[in-house]
C-alpha cells in the first residue's frame, strides 16, 4: 500500500468546519426539538436537605386542566443503585429526601406553563431531619448517618510507599497545610435536557438528551428500564458546553422515558437554571491536609495527604464523584517532580448536599494545586525563588518512562521545558527585579505558576469505560466523504479535527468530508467524550479507518493504472504512480467506478468504499503537560484580584489544530479565573444552597479574562497520530497559578493562599489583620 503523503491537514490551522452553522444561529438544539403532541414535564423538587416525607397530596395538580399526568416514586420504580456502597438513588424521592434539590414529583401536561401551575398545586409534608453537611463532621458521624444502615464513609484507602516513614522522619526540614477547595459547577450555556418518543407500535424508545455519551446513554437506559439495546436510539443534538457535568446519569432521564413510555406521548424536559444550581453535577469539595518533608537545597523528599472529599447525598452510577476526584488529585499528588515518597489516605463521606459528579479536570485541579503549593511553600521556608525550587525537583529527559510513588507511568514529556519556555513568555527576571520597587510604591503584584502534567486518553473516565473509540467512513458516489465517530462533541471542534485527519490519510480536502456524531443508530459504537480522550482515542481510530479507506483506494486505483499498489499515492483529490503526476486518476473517479460500474473492479474487492475501524491505546494513558504562569495585581483596600499577565506553555503530542488547542486553552483559563476567584456553590446550616443563580453564583466575564501568550511544544506519544489530550489542562493549572500569585504578592503580609476561591472580604481581611 502507498505510504501517505506528508499531512496537509493535520497540524494546521483550520478554520472550524461547523462554526458557520453555529454562528449563524443554524445549530439544532435540544429545545428546538418540537413534534406533534409532545408534553412538557417539571419537576416538584425538594425544599428540605434531609426529611421524612410524610404526605403527598396531588389532588389539586391532577384537576388542573391541560395535565396528563403527575408521578410519584410509585409510578417510576427505578433505583440508581451502586451496588459497591450499597446505596443509590431513586429517580423520584421514595420516602425520604436528602438534598435540595431532589426530584420529588414529575408533572406532565401539554406545556410548560401548564406544568409550572400544576406543580405549584402539589402539597407535600415532610418530617424534617437534622442535615449532614460539614464533612469532618461526616466523617465522625454527626449529626446523623445520611443513610439509616450504613456509615457515612462509603469510601476508604490508604497507599504508603516503602521506606515514606524513616525518609520523612530523617528529613531536616518539615511543613504543613491545609488546602480546601469549595463546592462548584460546570455552568453549561445549555442546561440540561432531555425528551423522549416511543413508537407506539414497536414500543421502540428514541431518547433525545444533551449528553457527552452517546451509546454508554443508552446502555445505562436499557439496563434500568429492562429494554433491549436494538429498542432503544439515543440522539444527543447539539450540545450547548458540558465540562462533564453532562456525561452524568441523571433521574430526570428515566421519569422522562417512563412518562413518555405510560402516555404514549412524546415528552420534553428543560431544565432551569436554579434546577441546574440545585441538581447538575457539584464538584470541588475537598479537604487535603498535607505534611511534606524536604531538604535545604529544596528537593522535596516525601508528601503525607489526608484527604477528606464529600460527594453529597448519593454516588453517581459509575462515577461516584469525591471518589474520582480524591483518587485523581492523589494519583497525581507528585505531579511533574521527582518525590521519591508519599503517604495518602482518603476518606469519602456522604452529606446532605447535591451529589458530586465530573467537572472539567475531576480532582487534577485539586491535585495541581496541592502540588504547587508546597512547592511554593518549600521556597517561601527556605527563601529560595520558587522557580528554582522546581528547577531541582523536575523530571528531566533522562528520567523517562517515569513511574511515580503512586504508580503512574509518565510517556516522554517536557516539563523543565515548558517552565522555561513560559517564565521567559512573562519576562520573569524582570518582574522579579521590579516587584519590590512596585511594593514600596503600594501596588501588590505576585507571580505564580503551575507545572502540570495531565493523564488522558485513560481506559476510562467519566464518559464510561470504554477503552477504545470506533470511526466509519464512507465515500460517496462522487467522491465526497462521510464519516461517523462514537464520541459526543459539545463544542470541542470534532468534525474540524476528525475531518483534518481522515483527509490526510486518504488524499482529499478537507471541505468535502462530513463528520457525524450523536445518533446510536448511525454512529459505530463508542466511548463518547470524556478525559480528554476524544483527540487521542477518537483520532487514532479516524486514522485507523483512514488507513483502511487509503487502502481500498489504492487497491482500485493500482488495478485500474496497471501500477504496483506501493507505487501509488494519494494526493489533492488525485491518485497517482509516485513522481508521474500525469499517470492518474481522480479519486472521485475510483468512487464512481467502485459504486457505479462495478465491473471493472478487481475480483477480490468488495463494491462500494465503506469501512469500520477501532482503536485501542495500549497505554493505560498518556500524559500531556505545560507550564501556566499568571501576574496578579492585588487591590489591598477592596480586595480585588486584576490578572495582568499571563502565559500557557502545552504539550498535547502532535497538534492537530494548533487554533483549536488555543481555543480549548482560553476557555480552561477562564474557567480556571472562576474556580480561583469567582465560584463558590454556599450551604447554610440547614442544608440551603443559597446561590441558586447567576446574579449570586459568580462567573468571569470578558474582561476578566486577560489575553493569552500562548506556545507550544510537541512531544508525540507512541499511540496512533502521536497525540495526546489536553481538553482539561488548562483548567487543571490555571487555579494553582492564580492561587500561588495571589500568595506572592501577599507575602509581605505573611499570606498563603490556602482556601479557594480567593475572595475580596478574605483578602481585605489578611491585609488588615497584618
Amino acid at each position: 500500500m502507498g505510504a501517505p503523503m506528508k499531512p496537509q491537514f493535520t497540524g494546521a490551522r483550520v478554520t472550524r468546519l461547523e462554526d458557520a452553522r453555529l454562528l449563524s444561529g443554524q445549530g439544532h438544539y435540544l429545545d428546538d426539538i418540537a413534534v406533534q403532541g409532545m408534553l412538557e414535564m417539571v419537576f416538584v423538587r425538594s425544599n428540605r436537605a434531609a426529611a421524612k416525607i410524610s404526605s403527598i397530596d396531588l389532588s389539586q395538580a391532577q384537576k388542573l386542566s391541560g395535565v396528563h399526568a403527575v408521578l410519584t416514586a410509585k409510578d417510576c420504580p427505578v433505583n440508581l443503585y451502586t451496588k459497591s456502597y450499597d446505596v443509590g438513588q431513586p429517580v423520584l424521592a421514595d420516602g425520604e429526601v436528602r438534598y435540595v434539590g431532589e426530584p420529588v414529583v414529575a408533572v406532565i401536561a401539554e406545556n410548560r406553563y401548564v406544568a409550572e401551575d400544576a406543580a405549584d398545586l402539589v402539597h407535600i409534608e415532610y418530617q424534617p431531619l437534622a442535615p449532614v453537611i460539614d464533612s469532618r463532621k461526616a466523617l465522625n458521624e454527626e449529626p446523623r448517618r445520611v443513610f439509616s444502615h450504613r456509615p457515612n464513609t462509603f469510601f476508604h484507602k490508604e497507599h504508603e510507599t516503602d521506606g515514606f516513614q524513616e525518609a520523612f522522619r530523617s528529613a531536616p526540614n518539615h511543613l504543613s497545610q491545609t488546602l480546601t477547595t469549595n463546592r462548584q459547577t460546570g455552568v453549561a450555556m445549555e442546561t440540561r435536557a432531555c425528551a423522549a418518543m416511543t413508537d407506539p407500535l414497536s414500543g421502540r424508545l428514541t431518547f433525545y438528551c444533551s449528553h457527552q455519551s452517546p451509546h454508554e446513554l443508552r446502555t445505562q437506559l436499557t439496563q434500568l428500564l429492562g429494554l433491549a439495546e436494538n429498542q432503544v436510539r439515543v440522539v444527543v443534538p447539539e450540545v450547548g458546553g458540558a465540562f462533564g457535568i453532562k456525561a452524568m446519569l441523571y433521574p430526570e432521564y428515566f421519569v422522562t422515558a417512563i412518562a413518555s413510555q405510560k402516555l404514549k406521548r412524546p415528552v420534553k424536559w428543560i431544565s432551569d437554571r436554579t434546577e441546574g444550581m440545585q441538581s447538575d453535577a457539584h464538584a470541588r469539595d475537598n479537604i487535603h491536609e498535607v505534611q511534606v518533608a524536604y531538604e535545604n537545597d529544596g528537593r522535596i523528599i516525601a508528601i503525607v495527604d489526608r484527604v477528606i472529599g464529600n460527594t453529597g447525598a448519593y454516588p453517581f452510577r459509575g462515577f461516584p464523584g469525591a471518589v474520582g476526584e480524591a483518587g485523581w488529585a492523589t494519583d497525581m499528588l507528585t505531579g511533574p517532580y521527582k518525590v521519591p515518597h508519599v503517604s495518602i489516605t482518603i476518606d469519602c463521606v456522604f452529606s446532605n448536599k447535591t451529589p458530586v459528579g465530573a467537572y472539567r479536570g475531576v480532582g487534577g485541579p485539586v491535585g495541581a494545586w496541592v502540588h504547587e503549593a508546597v512547592v511554593d511553600a518549600v521556597a517561601r521556608r527556605l527563601k529560595m525563588d520558587p522557580a528554582d525550587v522546581r528547577r531541582v525537583n523536575l523530571i528531566q529527559q533522562e528520567d523517562f518512562p517515569y513511574e511515580t510513588p503512586t504508580g503512574e507511568l509518565y510517556d516522554p514529556g517536557s516539563y523543565s521545558e515548558s517552565m522555561e519556555a513560559a517564565l521567559k513568555l512573562v519576562n520573569y527576571e524582570e518582574f522579579r527585579k521590579n516587584q519590590a520597587e512596585l511594593r514600596n510604591q503600594g501596588r501588590y503584584l505576585g507571580i505564580g505558576m503551575c507545572v502540570f502534567v495531565e493523564p488522558t486518553a485513560g481506559v476510562s473516565s467519566e464518559a464510561g469505560s470504554t477503552p477504545y473509540e470506533s470511526a466509519s467512513i464512507r465515500m460517496e458516489p462522487n467522491g465526497t466523504v462521510t464519516a461517523a465517530l462514537g464520541l459526543g462533541p459539545s463544542g470541542q471542534g470534532h468534525e474540524t479535527t476528525m475531518a483534518q485527519i481522515i483527509a490526510d490519510q486518504i488524499g482529499v480536502d478537507v471541505k468535502d468530508v462530513v463528520v457525524l456524531h450523536g445518533d446510536t443508530d448511525s454512529a459505530p459504537f463508542g466511548g463518547g467524550t470524556g478525559g480528554s480522550r476524544s483527540g487521542a482515542i477518537g483520532g487514532g481510530a479516524a486514522i485507523r479507518a483512514g488507513q483502511e479507506m487509503r487502502k481500498r483506494l489504492v487497491k482500485l486505483a493500482a488495478h485500474l493504472l496497471e501500477a504496483a499498489e506501493e507505487d501509488v499515492e494519494l494526493e489533492a483529490g488525485q491518485a497517482q504512480v509516485a513522481g508521474v503526476p500525469s499517470r492518474g486518476i481522480p479519486i472521485r473517479d475510483l468512487a464512481r467506478t467502485a459504486y457505479n460500474d462495478v465491473s471493472r473492479l478487481p475480483d477480490d474487492m468488495p463494491i462500494g468504499l465503506e469501512v469500520v475501524a477501532r482503536y485501542r491505546p495500549q497505554r493505560s494513558a498518556t500524559y500531556s503537560n505545560g507550564t501556566h504562569v499568571a501576574v496578579v495585581e492585588v487591590d489591598i483596600r477592596t480586595g480585588l484580584v486584576t490578572v495582568l499577565d499571563y502565559a500557557a506553555v502545552n504539550d498535547c503530542g502532535t497538534l492537530i489544530n494548533p487554533t483549536i488547542v488555543e481555543g480549548q486553552i482560553h476557555g480552561g483559563v477562564a474557567q480556571g479565573i472562576g474556580s480561583a476567584f469567582l465560584e463558590e456553590l454556599r450551604y447554610d446550616a440547614d442544608g440551603q444552597l443559597t446561590n441558586t443563580s447567576l446574579m449570586d453564583y459568580l462567573l468571569p466575564v470578558s474582561t476578566e479574562v486577560p489575553r493569552m501568550k500562548i506556545e507550544h511544544i510537541q512531544t508525540p506519544s507512541d499511540g496512533e497520530g502521536g497525540f495526546k489530550g489536553m481538553g482539561e489542562g488548562s483548567l487543571i493549572a490555571a487555579p494553582a497559578a492564580l492561587a500561588n500569585a495571589v500568595s506572592d504578592a501577599l507575602a509581605p503580609f505573611q499570606v498563603e493562599v490556602t482556601e479557594i476561591p480567593v475572595t475580596p472580604a478574605q483578602v481585605v481581611q489578611w491585609t488588615s489583620r497584618t
